[in-house]
């Protein structure tokens, strides 16, 4: 690239003591210039605001920790973080991602700039293995089906917009995906970015860690589904003609839900439940050590639980969504 052109970097911040510092010192080490790193904590109730304050004046890049009291969501924060920005070029990043190299921002921007007419770019982002196996018996529940994953598409771990772009389309809803919903508001802005220019794929990647320490119970895993499954409702009501994909997606549970008390599809229905009770967390049953855990029988039944309890709540939002924001 002729002239490098050095980028804010926006992170929202909920209680990620275990990881926020791992993020930004991924960060620092990158060859790419960096004009700022802006923390947004989002009513923080561990340690993430105080490890930051701390942090921030040994910092060999600025960090602008930006504290709010009552938690807003994602959304919200990502807005609140880009208008303080300084740069053209805003990169989003969740607090519990890391970079596994100092190459990686270079990669993300460079796909922007040798493209004039794209709104934005994303990476490529995964769970490790070896992140995996640090997890607790729950945990690694949550996350079995995201183990050495890729994910390539924009879902905010590690994405880079044009500030422009990105105002001119009005930024993150965060009205219709505010603090009662997690999830939905990447898929939300992607399809409104499309509409001012394209959003392509880089060549960077992105480990995300989630969450280390070992206190990780069922019940987050049941508050974080039931946020996700209402964000995928609004996204359904709200714009669900403009990604398929992503429809499809939100859509496979409730699917499942409802097939085995289809007329003449029940026998099929209640197989494919059972199939995917097994194979939906396959990870579980495959690793030595949960396997070993006397837990493991409770999985197939939970996996079935879960379908019908994100189902739920997906229909919940979806018949109570009124759209209080933008259309």
């Amino acid at each position: 690239m002729n002239r490098a052109i050095p980028v804010s970097v926006v992170i929202p911040m909920r209680n990620a003591a275990t990881t926020v510092l791992m993020c930004i010192e991924s960060l620092v080490k990158q060859t790419y210039p960096i004009k700022e790193i802006i923390v947004v904590d989002n009513a923080s109730t561990d340690n993430s605001y105080q490890l930051i304050k701390k942090y921030a004046p040994t910092a060999k890049i600025p960090v602008i920790l930006m504290k709010r009291d009552k938690n807003r969501g994602v959304a919200s924060s990502y807005n609140l973080g880009t208008k303080r920005a300084k740069s053209s070029l805003v990169v989003f990043m969740t607090s519990d991602t890391t970079l596994p190299s100092e190459r990686e921002l270079g990669k993300l921007v460079k796909t922007l700039a040798e493209n004039p007419r794209a709104a934005a770019v994303y990476s490529t982002s995964v769970l490790p293995y070896y992140i995996w196996e640090k997890y607790n018996f729950w945990e690694k529940y949550f996350a079995a089906r995201m183990v050495d994953n890729e994910s390539s598409l924009m879902v905010l771990k590690f994405d880079c917009v044009r500030k422009k772009a990105f105002q001119s389309v009005g930024g993150f809803d965060e009205v219709n995906f505010g603090g009662d919903a997690m999830g939905g508001e990447d898929a939300d802005l992607s399809n409104r970015l499309k509409t001012v220019g394209s959003i392509l794929r880089s060549s960077a990647r992105a480990h995300h860690v989630h969450y280390l320490a070992p206190d990780y119970r069922l019940g987050d895993m049941m508050r974080s589904r039931k946020l996700y499954a209402r964000s995928y409702g609004r996204f359904l009501r709200k714009s669900p003609l403009l990604d398929i994909r992503a429809s499809m997606l939100f859509l496979l549970k409730p699917f499942l839900a409802v097939l085995p008390f289809v007329p003449g599809f029940a026998a099929i229905g209640g197989a494919f439940l059972a199939v995917f009770s097994l194979v939906y967390t396959r990870k579980m049953f495959l690793t030595a050590e949960t396997r070993g855990d006397s837990r493991i029988i409770l999985i197939p039944l939970l996996n079935i639980f879960f379908v019908y309890f994100e189902s739920y709540w997906i229909l919940q939002a979806y018949l109570t969504y009124t759209s209080r924001g933008r259309d």
